[in-house]
């Protein structure tokens, strides 16, 4: 708070509870400035990360809303549901607008990590069959010890 202060902000904190936290956070009627929110991807598609700060998830004047940051770019949505219908004809085009998304999205800085966690694995020469997947990391069913 005493940086915030610093830069001329008028910042303040206030304790939610956790079973309320979502439903405050979330609800544009509060005009809350930050909060703390993890998210990890349900299946790994770009698509998972950026509907939450897509305008179809905004949801306004509720504590129902998924987009905290209450970030609404129609520009971006549109571009949005073009790479997700490519995904299946054109992958390379798909990934290309993605990737442009990606640098967009993070320009306007509708969020800010805090934290992006690696996976680092370390193996015997007994292992066999190490299988890495992107999503649920080391495929531990797939390994075999000698």
């Amino acid at each position: 708070m005493p940086l915030l202060r610093s830069l001329g902000y008028r910042a303040r904190a206030k304790l939610v509870p956790g079973g309320k936290y979502y439903g405050e956070v979330g609800d544009s009627r509060l005009k809350v400035q930050a909060g703390v929110l993890s998210w990890g991807a349900d299946y790994p598609s770009p698509w998972n990360f950026f509907f939450l700060l897509s305008c179809r998830s905004f949801v306004p004047h509720t504590g129902r809303n998924p987009n905290f940051s209450e970030f609404c770019d129609r520009r971006i949505d549109r571009q949005i549901t073009r790479a997700r219908a490519l995904v299946a004809s054109d992958p390379a085009l798909a990934t290309s607008l993605w990737t442009r998304i990606d640098h967009e999205v993070v320009d306007q800085a509708p969020v800010v990590p805090l934290v992006n966690p690696k996976a680092v694995d370390f193996l015997s020469r007994r292992i066999g069959n190490y299988q890495f997947d992107p999503q649920w990391y080391l495929l531990l069913d797939q390994l075999w010890v000698r």
